[in-house]
């Protein structure tokens, strides 16, 4: 899922930028895994233990993480779930060609591609994950440190691809 995360947070910025058709086969696999498999975690969520705040005890009960989650970090998982290239897909394919030909369709073209940059609220999620790793159960010093490295460095990255 890390990895997953990491992918969008480098591959989406980059197909944005510099590659013409969003819709080729490569691309079009990627984003559907993508896409799948955060709605998946986005139900399990419902379903994931919380670790109170005071590092004692792991919330089990399902109607409690329930509204924990709903409270905290739901809208921002839900909205960076939403397959927004496929909807707009779906609503071009329907929409008659002359249409396009106006300058409308240019703004709508632009504004599609930073509709799709929505995915990149999953950072989110990557720092969230790593601070859980951080409070449950690492916490040998060799395991943190690594976390504490890679945590920045990941986000330096992300920040790079978009200057």
């Amino acid at each position: 899922m890390l990895l997953l995360m990491v992918g969008n947070l480098i591959i989406i910025p980059v197909g944005i930028t510099f590659f013409k058709d969003e819709h080729t086969p490569p691309w079009i696999v990627f984003n559907v895994v993508s896409d799948t498999f955060f709605l998946i975690d986005l139900v399990l969520n419902f379903r994931t233990g919380i670790v109170k705040e005071d590092n004692t005890e792991i919330i089990l009960d399902p109607q409690q993480i329930k509204i924990k989650y709903l409270r905290s970090w739901f809208v921002v998982d839900f909205i960076s779930s939403i397959p927004v290239d496929y909807i707009f897909l779906i609503v071009e394919t329907r929409i008659n060609s002359d249409f396009y030909k106006t300058a409308r369709a240019l703004r709508i073209v632009r504004f599609t591609k930073i509709l799709s940059l929505l995915r990149l609220l999953r950072l989110s999620r990557l720092i969230r994950y790593i601070h859980q790793w951080e409070e449950v159960g690492m916490h040998t010093c060799y395991k943190a440190c690594m976390i504490k490295f890679a945590c920045p460095s990941i986000v330096c990255t992300v920040l790079q691809f978009w200057l």
